[in-house]
């Protein structure tokens, strides 16, 4: 062995080269992370999602704007689009056990006792459809002639037919069938849904 340099290549333990024997996949590494559903408690989607980012999990929470009648006014509500659901994008090796005992979380979605990844794409789909702040924005399109059933107010669970649109603030016509005579009403679009 050369006293002026320590690492003698003629010695087989020495001509490993350290720098290169260090493993450089880091466990935490993003490109280890894959995307899982996360099942919640119910009404624990922001907490849970505020937790994990609070542990530097990367979560996805997408959001739908609805509208509730309540005291003869449509109140607009954003709820979650999958109720008790949230997205996470997990090193499992790494964040299992932290987002297992997290509170609000029920378990991990999978097959068994395995938790099973979510694909890619599936998320960018979702994150393609949604705007600022997660909304996703689902807009079924009425056309005139469409079988439709009011979902609150007055007229809940009645059956009717879609007329046209009224004005940008989402005043609609429609056509209610109430003793044997069509009934035009105008009706806010949030009151209504489509019908098969």
């Amino acid at each position: 062995m050369n006293p002026t340099n320590p690492i003698d290549s003629t010695n087989p333990i020495n001509s490993i080269n350290p720098i290169n024997s260090i493993n450089p996949s880091n466990s935490s590494s993003p490109m280890n992370r894959l995307w899982y559903v996360i099942h919640t408690k119910p009404g624990n989607e922001d907490r849970v999602n505020t937790n994990l980012q609070n542990q530097e999990i990367e979560t996805f929470l997408p959001l739908l704007e609805t509208y509730q009648y309540c005291g003869g006014r449509m109140i607009p509500k954003i709820r979650p689009l999958f109720a008790n659901y949230l997205f996470a994008r997990l090193d499992l090796e790494v964040h299992y056990y932290k987002v297992k005992w997290t509170r609000g979380v029920n378990k991990i979605l999978g097959g068994g006792k395995d938790p099973i990844p979510l694909s890619e794409k599936v998320i960018q789909a979702i994150k393609e459809r949604s705007g600022e702040g997660n909304l996703v924005k689902l807009e079924e399109e009425l056309k005139d002639g469409d079988a439709i059933q009011v979902t609150s107010g007055p007229f809940k669970h009645l059956r009717g037919i879609f007329q046209k649109i009224m004005s940008s603030k989402g005043r609609v016509r429609i056509l209610l069938s109430l003793i044997g005579v069509d009934v035009p009403v105008q009706i806010s679009k949030w009151q209504i849904k489509k019908v098969a």
